[in-house]
């Protein structure tokens, strides 16, 4: 698929893979106290095993993370491509790269725990980009468990 790269294009992929940087580094360094920063009132969240409908339930889920203890983590995505779906809207997609485990540094090195294809779709509310919907769907997944509160379904 040949893609007509414009200005507005590569400033679009600029802004969102910096914001999808902060985001990360939030949740990697601050536990993601402050995530629900980057979502809109009725974003939707989907991982592998659970899903968050809503700001405050993700932010809920990070702040239960939070309260788990020690968790190391670094995030780290490539590949990232983003287009316009309207002209307040996008969408893009990257590999997810998950190392993490919980304990302090610094932690043997290991493989990722998970490697996944990310979708994201944004909407720009008052000139900021907001994230209204994010899904995992794992490619890879090591013995190091994932982090969630029920492993039943739905989180809402």
């Amino acid at each position: 698929m040949r893609v007509s790269v414009t200005d507005e294009l590569i400033r679009l992929n600029a802004e969102l893979s910096l914001q999808l940087s902060h985001y990360w580094h939030e949740i990697d360094t601050n536990g993601g106290r402050n995530a629900s920063d980057y979502y809109t009132e009725d974003a939707e969240f989907h991982g592998q095993f659970a899903s968050y409908h809503g700001r405050d339930k993700i932010q809920q889920f990070y702040d239960w993370r939070v309260a788990q203890g020690p968790r190391l983590a670094v995030h780290a995505f490539t590949n990232y491509r983003a287009w316009f779906t309207g002209p307040d809207t996008a969408e893009a997609t990257n590999y997810l790269f998950l190392y993490a485990e919980n304990g302090v540094k610094p932690l043997p090195s290991k493989v990722p725990v998970t490697v996944s294809l990310a979708t994201d779709k944004f909407r720009r509310v008052d000139g900021k980009w907001l994230c209204t919907y994010r899904r995992f769907e794992h490619l890879f997944e090591s013995d190091v468990p994932i982090t969630n509160p029920t492993l039943d379904g739905d989180s809402k």
